[in-house]
């Protein structure tokens, strides 16, 4: 496993981000099936970075069917995953099997958001 140090501006500390063998960053926490229709936003009160995206006020809130973390703003706090009430938040390595392929939906999120932007 590489590590990479990567300094969070709004926050002003490091953090550290690890990857996996084939270079692709690893999630920390992950928003899986239960989000699906619910979007309950409590997560996104309480993300100390704010990494937990579509809020209510953006424009793409109504359009995504689930809320997503950003793999490259989550500190890895865990401050979302008890207040969520449909117990949809996990640590990527408590994810259950059956939602592994919300890993790659998360992630794909930001990168179609950078992709718009950029």
């Amino acid at each position: 496993m590489i590590t990479k140090f990567r300094k969070i501006s709004k926050i002003g500390f490091v953090i550290l981000i690890l990857y996996s063998k084939k270079g692709e960053e690893k999630m920390a926490y992950i928003i899986a099936e239960p989000c699906i229709g619910v979007k309950d936003t409590a997560c996104t009160e309480v993300c100390p970075v704010d990494c937990i995206h579509p809020k209510k006020d953006e424009a793409d809130f109504e359009k995504e069917e689930q809320l997503y973390i950003d793999p490259n703003e989550c500190i890895d706090c865990g401050a979302c995953e008890p207040v969520c009430p449909v117990s949809a938040i996990f640590p990527e390595s408590s994810l259950p099997e059956k939602w592994k392929s919300f890993i790659e939906k998360n992630a794909n999120y930001y990168k179609r958001k950078k992709e718009a932007v950029g």
